[in-house]
């Protein structure tokens, strides 16, 4: 076997090995994403390379389906503007949840109800309004080798980090009925705890780091030159590949947990591009990439209670998550320095993730209750990004070509997600 390709196979398994502790966000870029691409090697040629990304601003953005729109929010109110505490306790009279029927604030529903159920969940009482600040970000890490006749073979391994701080969370509910006084006099108090004892939930900040999901692809690229006067030549790409479940899992144990990958599920990559080069001045062009990721069958925190909302779920239970397809589609157009070193782009990006389904492996819930879960409704992410990059000529030099790029990725606009607007930059070396 080639030298290249066992260093290629022996830096994929230092990086999959150690685990290094550092960043990436909500909607940042994929190591392998085509609008950050560099020039790539030669055949029988080796490609490193390090990318580095921050976030400095998470938006939230919720969707009003009545009105068909979605608007600007804090990242922990784009399923809900206000949490309801009280049915976190409802839905749940049933022996294997005699801890939470016997819990002082349960018995004190009952009371005012005049039985067990807790009938005071009128959408009124127990309500708060959450607000929080995300910030993430990450080092990813990826090889490549040109096996010849443009075909490229090539892997990437990202480590995120994510945190959540600054949690409020405001009361928000109707204390002018003696028993509205009641229940917020009780879920002032003790309101964190129980979710915390009762319910295996944090209610509160947290932190997390690890890697992501493993990436292996093969790409086909080739130019095909044209001589026409403004038309230079037009590059067709073709990519398909593997995605290995490698990145840490959703903690269902924290408030509004993120999984670093398709949270347990293999999946395949795909997509292709075009880009026409006018004039060797200047180029534009477009892609499409798509995820089918497997479902997969894991512990998850699910809605067991009509008026339950999304961040304050009682219940985790093993069940089956049937993941849609994921969709990417990028617009981009891009100048050249007259030396041809220096790129400047400019691009649009959109995803769309389509409705999902879950299935509790246990037949003690509602299939209709649990899928009106707002998590598994679509979702729409916008960017704008812009990227700087310097990359010499093929004769520059020898033996090593470096290869250097500055970008910059801005949320645009969303529905039922927290984007991330970034910055970062990344280093190749090709041997």
């Amino acid at each position: 076997m080639n030298n290249k390709l066992w260093i290629l196979l022996i830096t994929l398994n230092i990086a999959i090995v150690n685990k290094i502790h550092s960043v990436t966000p909500l909607g940042m870029f994929a190591p392998y994403d085509i609008n950050i691409r560099f020039k790539k090697p030669a055949p029988h040629h080796f490609y490193f390379n390090v990318m580095g990304e921050k976030s400095y601003n998470v938006k939230g953005y919720a969707t009003d389906d009545c009105l068909e729109k979605s608007f600007l929010t804090n990242p922990l109110q784009i399923y809900e503007n206000q949490q309801n505490v009280i049915s976190m306790y409802q839905g749940l009279d049933n022996q294997d949840n005699a801890e939470i029927i016997s819990s002082p604030f349960t018995q004190l529903l009952d009371s005012i109800a005049g039985g067990p159920g807790g009938g005071v969940s009128n959408l009124e009482n127990g309500l708060f309004t959450p607000t929080g600040k995300f910030c993430a970000g990450q080092a990813a890490f990826s090889g490549m080798y040109a096996l010849g006749h443009d075909l490229f073979i090539s892997a990437h391994l990202p480590v995120y980090f994510v945190k959540l701080h600054c949690v409020d969370w405001q009361y928000s509910g109707n204390n002018e009925l003696f028993s509205g006084a009641k229940i917020q006099e009780e879920l002032v108090n003790t309101f964190t705890q129980d979710a915390k004892n009762i319910f295996n939930l944090n209610v509160e900040g947290w932190r997390k780091h690890g890697p992501g999901d493993l990436t292996l692809l093969l790409e086909w690229q080739k130019d095909f030159p044209q001589r026409r006067q403004v038309l230079k030549s037009v590059q067709s790409n073709i990519r398909f590949g593997l995605s290995l479940p490698t990145g840490c899992k959703a903690d269902e144990t924290v408030l509004m947990s993120v999984p670093f990958g398709a949270d347990g599920s293999a999946g395949v990559p795909f997509g292709g591009g075009l880009g026409m080069n006018l004039a060797n001045h200047a180029e534009i062009g477009f892609s499409g990439q798509f995820w089918y990721f497997w479902s997969n069958e894991k512990e998850r925190r699910i809605k067991s209670f009509p008026t339950q909302t999304t961040l304050l779920f009682p219940l985790i239970t093993k069940a089956t998550r049937e993941y849609s397809f994921t969709q990417n589609f990028n617009l981009y157009a891009q100048a050249f320095s007259l030396c041809k070193r220096f790129t400047f782009k400019f691009g649009y990006q959109y995803w769309r993730r389509g409705e999902d389904v879950i299935t509790p492996i246990s037949t003690n819930f509602y299939h209709e209750v649990v899928n009106s879960d707002l998590r598994l409704q679509e979702t729409t992410k916008h960017f704008v990004l812009l990227a700087f990059t310097y990359s010499p000529l093929s004769n520059d030099f020898k033996k090593v070509v470096p290869q250097l790029q500055l970008f910059w990725k801005g949320a645009v606009k969303g529905s039922r997600s927290a984007i991330a607007s970034t910055a970062g930059a990344q280093l190749s070396l090709i041997f």
